[in-house]
């Protein structure tokens, strides 16, 4: 599994445009959102559910969007979904909690995990999302964001994720 410093090498070497901001670690969106980064873009909400039948999805919306989740596994074809365990976000993307975001489907070599994006990040300009680590975060243009996600040979599917 790489690590926050392989992973920005990585983007270094595919020429992905980037920028990253060392913090102190955050575990939630309340922490987050009292950092001062020098970095400007979109902070984002990142879940990793589940249905019944282990189906897992990386769910990313805006940092103060509150999701319907019954809405969001209906679109998603799933009678109901849950919040996956913290050994279940180590054993799939080797992050520990706190740090997801799609960065991390760089460790999904087996595919199990579907990205699902909220078509509100597309109009941004540049999104934030931590490197595989909470004590840092990463300015990526959603075009930036997709070419990451092509490298690694992972699809996003855009959305419109009900809110509450």
């Amino acid at each position: 599994m790489l690590g926050k410093h392989e992973l920005l090498k990585r983007l270094d070497e595919w020429e992905i445009p980037f920028s990253c901001e060392e913090h102190g670690p955050v575990l939630n969106m309340a922490e987050s959102g009292k950092l001062t980064l020098s970095l400007e873009g979109t902070r984002s909400k990142n879940l990793l559910l589940q249905d019944r039948k282990e189906h897992y999805f990386l769910i990313v919306t805006t940092a103060v969007k509150a999701l319907d989740l019954t809405a969001i596994a209906q679109a998603l074809g799933c009678k109901r979904l849950s919040f996956a365990s913290s050994d279940k976000l180590f054993e799939l993307l080797g992050i520990r909690t706190g740090s997801l975001s799609p960065l991390a489907l760089v460790n999904d070599t087996a595919g199990r995990v579907r990205l699902v994006l909220d078509t509100e990040l597309i109009r941004e300009s540049t999104l934030l999302f931590h490197p595989l680590e909470n004590n840092a975060s990463i300015a990526l243009s959603p075009h930036a964001l997709e070419a990451f996600l092509t490298g690694i040979g992972h699809r996003a599917e855009w959305k419109e994720l009900a809110g509450r």
